[in-house]
């Protein structure tokens, strides 16, 4: 009988969240349960063996809600689930999350391993509260995780005793993720990408001023934009910066822009284009890609060149001159001149986008990556 590895997120699932979901499933020598305090996304990331506080009647979820507050967000509804369920590791999505779970943890008297993803790393931290909950984190969780080698620094400069911190790369299902050409046939035009959460972080600004330097010298090259604002009053004023740089710059006949789409949606969109272009940087609230973008793993495994920046571990999964380009963050300029070289050598496509293929086949193959995320989880056990 497999041995059961709880995960605990706020949120399941997120509408980008497809990097969890493929640990989820790639995990074939434990069993998983999901833990969270609400679900949605889930026609796109169903999971069977799943309890939400969400779920609760209205009166036991607003007493578990009012008992999480005054526990640092404890939840006896998820102690009752796991007492009878009988998991032998706990993982924590997310570096709060897995500070929130040390009391459930301790209580089942089980391993845990946290997941740092982001913002976690770059965000939460500016709060001396949180730098605070995180040396208990490090001091009293048996794993920490980060998805390269920039975040794992990040981690030590934190505090973490490096021992604790193991590089686990997030991996993407290559079953899923055919490899296909990018050529350049007919007298079409060249298509760009770019898809993101509408967040500082993501350089999208960047991305459209170098798109505006290109476009009146090649008139047959178009961009495509994907995303959209969240709910957060920040998310909501970079959208309005977005469409000031599309209005300044005379794009809006130029760009198509579809919004935000399902992850399904999104994939078969990409399908349809040459180049993928990612400007991420800190943004000036200090937030950072941590590690880097799935969506970088997943354009490179479809085999589509990649224009991004010199920024957290974006360096480890795009090759430099090899699967794409990087140039330095912020840098309108190196943008601009590192697509133009693309636009005009179509012949170079397909040998990048083979290379790209091959450096995710060897490093974030979702299966190899779930076979080293059970040897952690064997070795604790």
């Amino acid at each position: 009988m497999k041995q059961l590895v709880a995960h605990s997120l706020h949120t399941y699932l997120f509408r980008t969240g497809s990097w969890i979901y493929s640990q989820l499933k790639q995990v074939t020598r434990f069993d998983s349960l999901v833990i969270a305090t609400r679900k949605q996304n889930l026609d796109i990331f169903p999971w069977p063996d799943a309890y939400y506080i969400s779920d609760l009647a209205p009166l036991n979820r607003f007493l578990q809600r009012a008992y999480a507050k005054r526990t640092d967000f404890y939840y006896p509804f998820f102690y009752k689930v796991l007492r009878k369920k009988n998991p032998a590791m706990l993982q924590s999505h997310f570096g709060h999350r897995g500070y929130y779970d040390l009391k459930l943890k301790e209580k089942l008297n089980i391993p845990q391993v946290t997941t740092f993803y982001g913002h976690d790393a770059s965000m939460m931290p500016q709060d001396s509260k949180w730098r605070s909950r995180y040396q208990e984190l490090f001091a009293r969780c048996e794993r920490l995780l980060a998805e390269g080698n920039h975040m794992k620094k990040t981690l030590v400069e934190l505090g973490c005793d490096e021992a604790k911190v193991v590089v686990q790369r997030l991996g993407v299902d290559l079953e899923k993720i055919p490899f296909i050409p990018r050529r350049l046939d007919t007298d079409r035009k060249v298509k760009i990408l770019m898809a993101s959460t509408f967040r500082d972080k993501k350089g999208i600004t960047y991305g459209l001023e170098a798109f505006a330097k290109i476009i009146e010298k090649y008139p047959k090259v178009e961009l495509t934009l994907i995303g959209d604002a969240g709910r957060s009053q920040r998310e909501v004023e970079y959208k309005k910066e977005i469409m000031r740089v599309i209005e300044n710059k005379n794009l809006r006949d130029k760009i198509n822009y579809l919004g935000f789409l399902p992850y399904p949606q999104f994939i078969e969109e990409s399908k349809k284009h040459d180049i993928f272009l990612a400007p991420s940087m800190r943004g000036s609230d200090g937030e950072t890609e941590g590690g880097a973008p799935v969506t970088l793993i997943e354009m490179s495994a479809y085999g589509m060149p990649v224009v991004s920046t010199l920024h957290c571990d974006i360096p480890e999964v795009i090759l430099d001159n090899r699967s794409g380009f990087l140039v330095p963050e912020r840098d309108a300029d190196a943008l601009a001149e590192r697509l133009e070289f693309l636009i005009t050598h179509p012949q170079k496509w397909e040998g990048i986008g083979k290379a790209g293929r091959e450096h995710v086949e060897a490093e974030y193959d979702g299966k190899k990556q779930a076979k080293k995320l059970e040897d952690i989880y064997a070795k604790l056990l």
